[in-house]
């Protein structure tokens, strides 16, 4: 059904699926043969041959389920990693850094590497299987929600996708269905009002659901479809790109005060993923609204291809089928030929044996054997004992020949190489094995990759408000980081949001490595051999080193290095983590709120300025102090030159000699006020010079001058 399509109409979507079913039923009736091959008592026998050898032995000699066991060994040591990257300007490297530890921590709580694990079993054997994302509590108290990556049970039979769909990871199907069968009593507790008809059920089509009332479980199933809907986004000036809704409105002003404007507008096309639950009767709810744009039914696929406008898909059995099966014929038939065979024996008459026991000759060693002769009979004829047969011994060999080709599966891989054959050949033959088990790995990388995608396009709407969520690192360790955190910039004074996942887009990538127990002993061997070359690397990062080693007391070792490393400032701050950042902040914020230590050459210095202060006001005090001798002399020859004046005028008129006079009285008021002048400056300089001194002394110093001052007395005091 084409995205766009109302999926409300029931029967409609019936027929899709039936349609769905019947395109792939001969797949998935090959996955389920396989998967049968693989697991069931006799699945390597077919019904032909059993028929045959009924009544006789059949053995069976499995020589699929080590190649299987082989493969799936090499993904369980494998780490898929999914890593996020901005593909915006919007985007941030922490931000994806945060997505990167959100991912790590619900593949953590969801038990993730188990389900991939299986899945990647199930493609090998098969070449199908499935599993989901869904949304659900973090646990039965909490009012937060997560997401979760959830194994489909038995998903050939119950997990279908939309028919127009092309890709390997079906990342482009418009629907999907899961189907699940339900006990009775609980789909009747849960749907009152529902049919009890089960999807695939044609009960429906003969007049009621009478055939449905004796059995045991209902099927229903669980319909993903994709509705359109139209997205407007807004380009502003400052290169954002923001879409038109209600956070956009809130924030609508705050961005004109700030003076960003909008540049222009468009209207981009885009999808919503809704669910709804079905029987085979009709709907059992309404249509729900999910937090996904892609459907969260992500498969994973063996040999994937278009053929014919065909899906195509199967594991690494079917080519091991026939193979398989004649070992299983030729072997069976060899040791009834030989142990299940009649032991040799002596053919003679009643009367030849007549006296002598020959019960135990088969057992016994008895190298004379007595018989009664009679004339005319031949001796005791001897039959000979079974014969390998030449043919089946061929067959033998050239089916378990025939495996190992067909699976590019050497002994040397299963660690049972051939002792005539080199090392390097045996090698050779491991290198030429991984190379064709890579497609299995890259099946899984895709499935993974999508899961990704899935996840953080739902992210934004699943962790949209301020709350505490743990984030684990690719080590383990864990953190909390507090997401969509409105803060306050000191520098702009204007309210930031921390760790908003809804701003941006993110491109999602998978990569395969060694599994980190694995990767943890490589790091360890190349560190010691950089170590050896650079003396100076292992001082770097003895922390890596010793946290990589996993013998006990490592760990706490590794964190008294970094400890070091880090109050030297050798790890950058990109590499701190939340806990040392906050402790390093918090100790630098201390520091600036206490006064400066003074460093003992900054305390010479500060002496011997004010020494230099001192000497200078010394030098300025005995400047001022002649300069006012100089002024009293001056003032004192002056009041001399007038008394001489006044002697010469006594002979003038009283007015002239009474003005004389206070002439006199005023230069005498001069000379007395410069002599004050005089003293109060000095005072002055002598007080300054006297600190300056006792300034200079040290702790010792002052308590002995002040000791002396106050006659000896507790200075303390």
């Amino acid at each position: 059904m084409p995205l766009g399509k109302e999926y409300d109409n029931h029967s409609e979507v019936l027929l899709m699926i039936q349609k769905a079913q019947d395109s792939e039923q001969d797949q998935r009736d090959k996955v389920r043969e396989a998967k049968r091959f693989i697991t069931q008592r006799d699945g390597q026998w077919d019904d032909y041959a059993a028929k045959k050898m009924d009544g006789r032995f059949r053995g069976t000699f499995d020589m699929c389920t080590p190649i299987i066991d082989g493969i799936s060994g090499e993904i369980e040591q494998s780490d898929f990693t999914i890593r996020v990257s901005p593909s915006n300007g919007q985007g941030s490297k922490d931000t994806a850094k945060v997505m990167d530890g959100l991912i790590r921590n619900i593949r953590n709580i969801s038990n993730a590497e188990s389900v991939f694990n299986a899945m990647g079993r199930a493609d090998v054997i098969g070449g199908f299987d499935c599993c989901e994302i869904v949304q659900d509590w973090v646990e039965g108290d909490s009012f937060d929600q997560d997401l979760f990556i959830r194994h489909v049970p038995n998903a050939v039979d119950s997990v279908w996708f939309d028919l127009s769909s092309v890709s390997q990871d079906r990342s482009d199907a418009n629907w999907a269905i899961k189907l699940v069968s339900m006990p009775r009593g609980e789909y009747e507790a849960r749907f009152k009002d529902g049919s009890a008809i089960s999807i695939g059920d044609n009960a429906r089509y003969h007049g009621g659901n009478q055939c449905n009332n004796a059995k045991e479980s209902v099927t229903i199933g669980k319909l993903y479809y994709k509705k359109p809907r139209d997205i407007e986004i807004v380009l502003m000036s400052n290169g954002a790109v923001y879409k038109v809704d209600d956070d956009f409105e809130k924030i609508r002003d705050e961005l004109s005060q700030a003076g960003i404007r909008e540049e222009r507008r468009r209207t981009r096309k885009a999808h919503r993923v809704y669910s709804r639950i079905m029987d085979g009767a009709g709907w059992l709810a309404g249509e729900e609204e999910t937090v996904f744009d892609y459907i969260p039914l992500v498969p994973i696929y063996g040999n994937y291809d278009i053929v014919d406008n065909n899906t195509i898909y199967y594991g690494k059995i079917e080519n091991l089928y026939d193979s398989q099966r004649v070992l299983n014929y030729a072997l069976s038939r060899d040791i009834e030929d030989g142990a299940l065979s009649p032991s040799p024996a002596i053919w003679m008459t009643d009367e030849q044996a007549e006296g002598n026991d020959y019960s135990q000759m088969n057992v016994d060693r008895d190298p004379v054997r007595v018989y009664n002769h009679q004339d005319n009979v031949p001796p005791p004829i001897p039959m000979g004992g079974p014969v390998a047969s030449q043919g089946l011994q061929a067959t033998i060999q050239n089916t378990k020949e025939m495996i190992t080709i067909s699976s590019n599966t050497f002994q040397a891989q299963q660690g049972n190489a051939n002792a005539q054959q080199s090392g390097i050949a045996g090698l050779q033959q491991i290198e030429q094995g991984n190379v064709g088990n890579i497609k299995w790995f890259k099946d899984l990388e895709v499935t993974i990759c999508q899961v990704g995608k899935v996840i953080v396009n739902a992210i934004p709407r699943v962790y949209d408000a301020t709350r505490q969520a743990r984030i684990l690192e690719e080590d383990g360790t864990g953190n909390t980081v507090t997401l969509n955190d409105t803060i306050l910039d000191q520098q702009t004074g204007q309210l930031v949001t921390v760790n908003d996942l809804s701003v941006g887009e993110y491109d999602v990538l998978c990569e395969v490595g060694p599994a980190f127990n694995s990767a943890q002993k490589e790091a360890a061997r190349s560190f010691e051999a950089m170590a050896t070359i650079m003396p100076e690397f292992a001082q770097m990062g003895m922390d890596i080193w010793l946290k990589n080693k996993k013998e006990p007391g490592m760990d706490q070792m590794a964190e008294r290095f970094r400890e070091q490393l880090l109050n030297a400032g050798v790890i950058p701050q990109e590499q701190w983590t939340d806990e040392e950042r906050q402790k390093i902040e918090a100790a630098q914020a201390a520091a600036a709120s206490q006064p400066p230590q003074a460093d003992p050459m900054q305390l010479a210095a500060m002496a011997e300025m004010e020494k230099a202060k001192a000497d200078q006001k010394e030098v300025e005090r005995k400047g001022i102090e002649n300069e006012k001798t100089n002024q009293l002399k001056i003032a004192e020859l002056q009041l001399k030159q007038q008394e001489l004046e006044l002697r010469k005028a006594e002979s003038q008129s009283d007015a002239e000699v009474k003005l004389m006079k206070n002439k006199i009285d005023e230069y005498k008021a001069q000379i007395e006020a410069a002599k004050a002048g005089a003293q109060v400056q000095k005072l002055e300089v002598d007080t300054q010079k006297t600190l300056s001194e006792i300034q200079s002394l040290d702790v010792e110093s002052l308590a002995a001058l002040a000791s002396g001052l106050v006659g000896g007395s507790d200075v303390s005091k």
